[in-house]
């Protein structure tokens, strides 16, 4: 499957989540670069900076898309168009970057509805939107989620108050695409998936007071150009396997 992509001029990205922060830049970075993108956002009228990238762009680099990772419903229409593109024969690079961090969310005081919440936009619908693209035969060389050194269990970070259910979504993910990646070897699909920490970003995500010390904060031009050379370093051989923004491997 994997065959086809080598030696192309344009590579063809879809980018979930794009509309501001990580995602933003990875389309405003991929379209510097000539790529062919396909950026999704949960509304599409309020992707104002993505709607200014996109226009000034040429015509057919960009294509803005609807996809809210935590409806079914939404991640399906969002599948159906893309099935429905008829020069769309190969996806060369998938990111998955839609998520939320809605702090403090504790252990011991955070609700119901706040739990699920985070694992549903952190790590059930992004695996439901990998899953679904998969499902449509198109090629695709790669996915890469965008994890986070908090989702790790071996180097688990006790210092972090009120991460609880953002860290348990992103452990979540860890593991369900370790999943994926093992099945797509036993199935013989030569997706290559990945796992991938940013870096202490500073976006508006991030933008909250902590009681601690956050060292490293690098920008998201800094994190993107990153994360770009690792994806596309990575090959069959890596798939399932985590890597920070500066291509160290990651500790589960």
């Amino acid at each position: 499957m994997v065959q086809g992509f080598q030696g192309l001029d344009m590579a063809v990205w879809i980018v979930i989540g794009a509309s501001r922060g990580i995602g933003l830049e990875w389309v405003r970075q991929l379209l510097a670069r000539g790529d062919q993108v396909f950026a999704t956002v949960r509304d599409h009228t309020k992707a104002s900076q993505l709607w200014t990238l996109s226009g000034s762009a040429p015509r057919a680099s960009c294509q803005l898309l609807e996809c809210d990772v935590s409806s079914e419903a939404s991640i399906i229409r969002f599948i159906n168009d893309i099935a429905a593109m008829r020069n769309l024969d190969r996806i060369d690079h998938v990111v998955v970057n839609a998520g939320i961090l809605n702090y403090p969310n504790r252990a011991t005081e955070l609700s119901f509805d706040d739990f699920s919440n985070h694992l549903r936009t952190n790590a059930v619908g992004p695996i439901i939107t990998a899953q679904k693209l998969l499902q449509t035969r198109i090629p695709i060389r790669t996915i890469t989620f965008m994890s986070s050194d908090s989702g790790s269990a071996m180097d688990f970070r006790a210092f972090e108050d009120g991460f609880a259910a953002y860290a348990a979504s992103k452990a979540a993910l860890n593991q369900m695409l370790r999943h994926m990646a093992a099945e797509l070897q036993r199935m013989k699909v030569y997706t290559t998936i990945l796992a991938m920490h940013p870096g202490e970003v500073a976006t508006d995500m991030a933008n909250i007071s902590v009681g601690w010390e956050v060292d490293g904060i690098i920008s998201a031009e800094q994190s993107v150009a990153g994360m770009l050379r690792v994806v596309e370093s990575k090959t069959i051989q890596d798939s399932g396997t985590f890597w920070t923004w500066e291509g160290l491997q990651h500790p589960w």
